[in-house]
């Protein structure tokens, strides 16, 4: 189950300034927040609102007197956007998928019922916020924000009104369509992901990184195979942990030091 808390405030700010931003922190670790705002990369009060942003999703930590570094996921998208513009924008919005459960079920949502009008598709977000807990809901404020970053980042695009999925999403569509509803409950078929994700990532396997780091997120279903029993189909425990695994095994594969 999704861990949706209430609205989250998020800048209304273009992609460019948020690249901008990880590229001067990357190459200045332990720049203070004075500096940041003085350079024009931050906006708000206090730690600032871009500030704030980027260490609710895991890209920054700010330590000692406002001081700020990017963490391990900050680097590698930091590594890719020094090689690979395609690259950090799919890595950004697989942080994005991981961290926010609100952008999550955006995506997911305009997925399945796509093309969608922009009002009908707010309308179908907090109608399933609601279904999960009673007090979320994402405001139109931030709600535009994020189909602002999902055009910047290329994985939806807007046409007359209407909110479409584009092949950008394509990881988050691996790991949507591999998690599959049966009953009352989920299954992670783990061999259609890591194909999808394989093909996707140059020949990227993530099988294993998986295998190894699942426990506690599913529990296999044991089934006959040619060489005796083998579990590539998996009851989700917990969907959450699911994909935060899948997006931490991503990040930390060679695609992004070759």
């Amino acid at each position: 189950m999704l861990n949706i808390q209430r609205s989250i405030p998020i800048p209304r700010i273009s992609l460019e300034k948020l690249i901008n931003y990880m590229l001067t922190v990357g190459e200045n670790p332990g720049i203070d927040c004075s500096t940041i705002k003085e350079r024009g990369l931050d906006i708000g009060k206090g730690r600032g609102d871009i500030t704030r942003f980027f260490q609710r999703i895991g890209i920054v930590e700010v330590y000692g007197d406002c001081n700020i570094r990017l963490t391990d996921a900050g680097n590698a998208l930091y590594r890719a956007l020094n090689r690979d513009v395609a690259l950090s924008k799919m890595l950004f919005h697989l942080i994005l998928y991981r961290e926010l459960p609100h952008y999550r079920l955006l995506i997911n949502t305009i997925s399945e019922e796509g093309p969608v009008s922009i009002t009908e598709l707010h309308k179908l977000i907090n109608q399933r916020m609601r279904e999960l807990s009673p007090t979320a809901w994402l405001n139109e404020v931030a709600f535009k924000a994020l189909i602002g970053l999902a055009v910047d980042l290329g994985v939806v695009e807007v046409v007359n009104g209407e909110v479409n999925i584009r092949y950008a999403a394509s990881i988050s569509e691996c790991i949507r369509r591999a998690i599959a509803p049966i009953g009352n409950q989920k299954v992670l078929r783990l061999d259609d992901l890591s194909t999808c994700i394989k093909q996707l990532l140059g020949d990227i396997d993530i099988r294993q990184s998986l295998i190894n780091n699942l426990d506690g997120c599913v529990e296999p279903i044991i089934a006959p195979g040619p060489s005796g029993p083998r579990s590539t189909y998996f009851r989700v425990l917990n969907e959450d942990c699911v994909v935060k695994q899948v997006v931490n095994s991503i990040l930390s594969e060679s695609v992004l030091s070759r």
